[in-house]
């Protein structure tokens, strides 16, 4: 929509056009014409175009480097084709959890191929061998370093950058692992 501007006794106005009113010959024209607004002194305002500073620009593209790494394209793994992800406080709460339930299962002589636990993810129980859930764990732990130690690769990259055209056409999807998926 656009906007006028125009110098009134001393005062620098921006309106737009339907909220001019232009007064003259003792009538006044409401919701005017173009050409009757700019016959009145009025120009069409063009709003002062910021320029953002390579810091600027640097610290955008880290927000969008983070948001990209909290995001399902890189925090997301499947078992049996459902999608999930299991933050880093829930999986050092379920590696305890293995521990206490691998130690339990050595104290009535079982191994933790023969020990069934679950995992929950949004009211969803999945159930597996205490061993294949271990296992399960240590991937996504090994899956979820590798992204952090890659996000934090993209981030020094920016960092380095002395140029705003390079930090804008940056691509930070690169040289993530693929998705784990358990059956």
């Amino acid at each position: 929509m656009k906007r006028y501007i125009k110098t009134i006794d001393g005062k620098t106005i921006i309106k737009r056009a339907e909220e001019i009113v232009i007064k003259g010959n003792g009538s006044q024209t409401f919701n005017p014409k173009e050409d009757a607004i700019l016959a009145d002194g009025w120009v069409e305002y063009e709003p002062p175009v910021i320029v953002p500073t390579l810091e600027e620009i640097k610290a955008r593209k880290v927000e969008e480097i983070l948001a990209y790494d909290s995001s399902s394209a890189v925090n997301e793994f499947s078992i049996g084709g459902q999608p999930m992800w299991l933050p880093f406080e829930t999986r050092t709460r379920l590696d305890r959890r293995f521990a206490v339930e691998r130690l339990k299962a050595e104290s009535q002589g079982k191994t933790e191929s023969e020990v069934v636990t679950t995992l929950w993810h949004e009211g969803q129980s999945f159930e597996m061998p205490l061993a294949t859930a271990m296992a399960l764990l240590v991937a996504l732990e090994d899956y979820a370093t590798i992204c952090y130690d890659n996000t934090q690769r993209h981030i020094a990259e920016v960092q380095k950058m002395d140029s705003k055209e390079a930090v804008e056409s940056y691509d930070y999807t690169t040289g993530y692992p693929q998705k784990l998926a358990f059956n």
